[in-house]
């Protein structure tokens, strides 16, 4: 038998290993700007993420908000850890979205997988996030913010001029809002593209740039999303607090990865 005739018995596998690898290893390609309608499909996709794995999802974010409840009552040390930890919890939720995005169940582990996934990048991207954010509202508040954030302060002193306040306070909400824009992205740039955090950081925000009115359409949608689900008691964001991070996850996918 010649070795023509013997190729029609072989398996044709070339087109299944191909579909088969652009499923589950999507090259990096940089940031990319998509269309103003992406953000709706982003908070889309994020939805199908939840609705994949609900019931998982859900007691995830019960037990992540038993978790913070009990760390915040820890004085000083709880808050401390919480702004160090912030980008290790965001880590393992989206870590957790790609495993769903793969095919898999969600399941409560990842609430804790960013502590063994690149944490010390992750801790280093919150201690910058809360230094330069610190610095930020102690300049436009004083002593106030930190008052607030340690010692539980509620009231502001007599002597406060609270439109003053204010309007510091909106100057300062602006400044934050190139900072956000670098590390909206960075947890995933650092667990699922191993990149420093400068280059996460760098990557995070210039993904941000490119598609402002996306993120514009994306937010306003996420807010109204955000105060519907306030109304039964807050129950509603255990559903808007999942879809919050799969649509990360799937922004994440269409901006930096070849389709």
């Amino acid at each position: 038998m010649d070795n023509n005739e013997s190729n029609l018995y072989k398996a044709p596998d070339s087109a299944l290993e191909t579909d088969i690898n652009d499923k589950t290893e999507q090259e990096y390609i940089g940031p990319q700007k998509r269309s103003v309608g992406s953000g709706m499909e982003w908070i889309s996709q994020g939805f199908k993420i939840f609705t994949q794995s609900p019931g998982a999802w859900i007691l995830t974010m019960i037990v992540g908000f038993i978790v913070m409840i009990v760390i915040s009552l820890i004085p000083i040390i709880g808050s401390l850890f919480t702004m160090l930890t912030t980008y290790v919890w965001i880590a393992g939720l989206v870590l957790g979205c790609k495993a769903v995005d793969d095919g898999e169940q969600m399941d409560i582990k990842y609430l804790f997988a960013g502590f063994s996934n690149h944490a010390w990048k992750l801790i280093g991207l919150s201690l910058i996030m809360t230094v330069i954010s610190v610095v930020f509202m102690v300049s436009a508040m004083g002593t106030l913010y930190l008052d607030a954030i340690f010692g539980g302060a509620t009231e502001l002193p007599a002597d406060t001029d609270p439109i003053a306040l204010a309007i510091r306070f909106l100057i300062v909400m602006a400044l934050l809002i190139p900072l956000m824009m670098a590390v909206w992205f960075a947890p995933a740039l650092i667990v699922l593209q191993e990149m420093s955090i400068l280059q996460a950081m760098k990557a995070s925000f210039y993904g941000c740039l490119k598609n402002v009115l996306p993120f514009l359409i994306y937010g306003i949608v996420l807010m109204i999303l955000i105060l519907v689900a306030a109304i039964p008691l807050f129950l509603g964001m255990l559903v808007v607090v999942p879809m919050t991070y799969g649509s990360i996850y799937s922004s994440y996918k269409d901006i930096y990865l070849k389709g």
